[in-house]
């Protein structure tokens, strides 16, 4: 497999954390992002979002970034904004069932749901219900 080198920085905690679990910085950082995305892949597969439903999440978290210290409130961003702006309305979405179920999610399911929505909106989309569907896994 081609390899791609680059140069990154990140906070000190975060270094230490990742030499604790060996000198081979590049290979660890791999297989965990390795292992974190594979585990987002699964979790969106678990959660069975509908498109126009995955629409409006992405419209609500436009602009954005959650942690993950706050992904477990990911229902109440998407709820502030169904009341605020109506996107329940917009998206032909039923609101209540939508937050019921982003409530339920557990945080993996949460940040896979957040990383998705950041996702989409770091490409130039053409067809937004056909980029948010590839983005979220919906229909594979």
């Amino acid at each position: 497999m081609p390899v791609e080198k680059f140069h990154i920085s990140m906070p000190e905690d975060l270094v230490r954390q990742i030499d604790e679990r060996g000198q081979a910085r590049s290979t660890i950082i791999s297989r965990d992002l390795n292992r974190l995305y594979t585990l987002y892949r699964r979790a969106l597969r678990q959660i069975d979002l509908a498109v126009d439903e995955a629409c409006l999440i992405v419209d609500a978290l436009n602009g954005s970034l959650t942690t993950a210290d706050d992904a477990s409130l990911l229902w109440a961003r998407v709820e502030d904004a169904i009341h605020y702006d109506k996107l329940d309305e917009k998206w032909n979405v039923d609101g209540r069932a939508l937050v019921d179920k982003l409530r339920g999610l557990n945080e993996i399911q949460a940040l896979a749901v957040a990383d998705a929505a950041e996702r989409f909106w770091e490409i130039e989309s053409t067809d937004i219900r056909e980029d948010v569907k590839r983005c979220f896994g919906i229909g594979e």
